[in-house]
């Protein structure tokens, strides 16, 4: 079955009445292990900052990015990950916080229904342990009345990031990255990261005294400066990498 939205398997309307008795519980990440990138929300940025690197993504609408975090090199290998699927940064992107719930829907709309990956290995059925979803009575549970206010917080951030990245898309400030990673002695494990954008110094000192007021007026070079200055744990993954090749670096 292929993922939505990244890491979801099936995702479906949380009701009181089929998920009486559901509990989650979220022991470990095993359900990102394939993840090589996150997305962020720009007010995520200086806290990931010190653990990823931060890049940019276009998305299939012209002008539109996305800011990510980077965790792996190869797809399909996870980084950030130890050998029992926790992580071993300090920071975890919100995008996987959430998990394994979401807000579906038309985000234009007065509503958007909360909804469950109903398939996800962190929701236990028979409400035997974890954190419940309802009580006895069908009324939500504490902890499912602090998930919905943590993604409605996070839908509000979202649409603020588009106007961020979207700033950065107007001011022409993001230029296509590429970065050829080699491996002593391990040729064949040689590879290219690409595909992604990130914020040019040079560019970024071209502005016109307005609009860097605007962006600082903003926490908007709050946030490229952070992204920029996280672009050094590019190293941190080599280094990760290269372990788990019995390689130097």
């Amino acid at each position: 079955m292929a993922k939505q939205l990244m890491i979801y398997d099936n995702i479906q309307p949380l009701s009181s009445d089929i998920h009486r008795n559901w509990s989650v519980q979220v022991d470990n990440y095993s359900f990102v292990a394939h993840m090589i990138s996150a997305p962020l929300l720009a007010t995520e940025i200086p806290f990931a900052a010190s653990e990823f690197p931060i890049v940019f993504s276009a998305t299939a609408n012209e002008g539109e990015y996305i800011p990510l975090a980077i965790m792996g090199l190869k797809e399909g290998e996870n980084l950030s990950l130890d050998e029992n699927f926790q992580f071993t940064s300090r920071y975890i992107p919100a995008f996987i916080r959430r998990y394994p719930f979401v807000l579906g829907g038309d985000k234009d709309a007065d509503t958007m229904a909360l909804c469950i990956d109903a398939d996800s290995k962190t929701v236990l059925k028979d409400g035997s342990k974890g954190r419940r979803l309802f009580e006895e009575n069908g009324e939500q549970s504490p902890h499912l009345k602090e998930v919905v206010e943590f993604l409605k917080d996070y839908q509000y951030r979202a649409e603020m990031t588009k106007v961020f990245c979207k700033r950065l898309h107007e001011l022409n400030l993001l230029e296509p990255m590429q970065a050829n990673i080699t491996f002593k002695g391990r040729e064949e494990s040689n590879m290219n990261l690409m595909g992604f954008y990130v914020v040019k110094r040079e560019k970024l000192k071209a502005l016109g005294d307005a609009e860097a007021l605007d962006l600082f007026k903003k926490d908007g070079l709050e946030l490229i400066y952070s992204h920029m200055q996280s672009l050094a744990n590019l190293n941190h993954l080599i280094s990760k990498k290269s372990a788990k090749l019995g390689v130097a670096g």
